[in-house]
C-alpha cells in the first residue's frame, strides 16, 4: 500500500471507531429511532451524488424491492439494535462485539450456503466467542442488571443480522453496484424509521453537543466513511481493507475512555485481543488461505 492508502485506512478506523463513541454519547439525548433515522438519511444524501457521478443512479429505480429488503431487515433493524445497546454498554464493548460479524458470516456460509469452513476458521469461531465471554466478565457489563446482558445480545444480534445480510447481498444482488446497494439500503432504512423517529422525538431538545455528535455519525462515520471504504476496496482490495475491522475497536475503546471516561481494564484488552484473533482466524487471515468473508460497517 502507498502512504496515502495507509493514511486513509487509519482515518477510516478513526471514523468508524468514533461511530461507537458518538452513538454512545448522543443516543441518550435523541433516542435510538431519531438518531438512526437522521444518521442514515444524512449518509444517503451524501453518497447519492457520488453514485450519480459513477453513473449507477438508475440501479436504484430498477431494483426497489431488493433494496427495500436490504434496507429494512439488514440495515434499519441492526442499526436500531446496536444503537439501543449503546444506551447500556460502553462504546468499546459495542465495537468489539460488532467485530464478530465475520464470524457469524462464516457460520451462515457454512450451515446455510454449505461452504467449507475448515479447521482454522472453526478454531477462530470458538476462540472469538470465548473472547466475548471474557468481555462479559470484565466489569463493563453488570450481570446483575437485566439491561447489560440484554444489550450485549442486541449488539451480537446486530453482528449476526449484518452477516446474514452480507451473504444475502452476495448471492441475490451480485449484479448491483455495491455503492448503489449501500445508498438504496440507507435511504430505505431512513424512510422506514422516519415515522417512528417522529413519534419518539425527545421532549427535551438535544444539546448543541448532541447535534454535533449526530452530525459526525451521519457525515463522517456513515457518509464519508463508506465513500472512503469503497475507494480503498478498489485501490487495495478487500483483504487489506479488512484491517479496519481490527483497528476500529481499539479506537472506540481508547476514545471512549478519553471522551466519556469509560473504564479501560486489562481484562477488556485481553478479551478484545481474543475476539479479534478469532475474527482473523475466521476470515482466513491467519492459517491456511480460504475464501474471505466481507466485514460489516458500523
Amino acid at each position: 500500500m502507498r502512504a496515502r492508502d495507509v493514511f486513509e485506512l487509519l482515518l477510516l478506523s478513526v471514523l468508524w471507531g468514533g461511530a461507537y463513541l458518538f452513538t454512545r454519547a448522543a443516543v441518550p439525548s435523541f433516542g435510538p429511532a431519531p438518531l438512526v433515522a437522521m444518521r442514515l438519511g444524512i449518509a444517503a444524501l451524501i453518497l447519492l451524488p457520488v453514485l450519480a457521478w459513477r453513473g449507477h443512479l438508475p440501479q436504484l429505480w430498477a431494483h426497489p424491492r431488493e433494496l427495500f429488503m436490504v434496507g429494512v431487515p439488514f440495515t434499519a433493524l441492526p442499526f436500531m439494535l446496536m444503537t439501543w445497546g449503546a444506551l447500556h454498554i460502553t462504546a468499546g464493548l459495542s465495537a468489539v462485539l460488532n467485530a464478530t460479524a465475520p464470524m457469524f458470516a462464516a457460520l451462515v456460509a457454512h450451515f446455510v450456503l454449505k461452504e467449507h469452513l475448515g479447521a482454522w476458521r472453526a478454531a477462530g469461531l470458538v476462540l472469538g466467542f470465548a473472547g466475548v465471554l471474557v468481555l462479559m466478565g470484565s466489569g463493563t457489563v453488570s450481570l446483575r442488571s437485566g439491561r447489560g446482558p440484554l444489550a450485549v445480545m442486541a449488539v451480537l444480534g446486530t453482528a449476526m443480522i449484518w452477516s446474514v445480510g452480507a451473504n444475502y447481498t452476495r448471492r441475490k444482488m451480485a449484479n448491483l453496484d455495491a455503492m448503489a446497494t449501500t445508498v438504496g439500503s440507507l435511504a430505505a432504512a431512513s424512510l422506514v424509521l422516519a415515522p417512528l423517529a417522529w413519534a419518539t422525538w425527545p421532549s427535551t431538545p438535544p444539546s448543541a453537543r448532541a447535534w454535533a455528535e449526530m452530525a459526525f455519525l451521519g457525515i463522517g462515520s456513515s457518509g464519508l466513511g463508506m465513500w472512503m471504504y469503497f475507494r480503498l476496496l478498489r485501490r487495495i482490495g478487500p483483504v487489506p481493507a479488512m484491517s479496519v475491522t481490527f483497528l476500529s475497536p481499539l479506537v472506540a475503546m481508547v476514545s471512549g475512555a478519553l471522551y466519556l471516561g469509560e473504564a479501560l481494564t486489562l481484562q477488556m484488552l485481553i478479551g478484545c485481543a481474543i475476539v479479534l484473533l478469532g475474527t482473523a482466524l475466521s476470515l482466513g487471515l491467519i492459517g491456511r488461505p480460504t475464501r474471505r468473508t466481507a466485514s460489516a460497517a458500523p
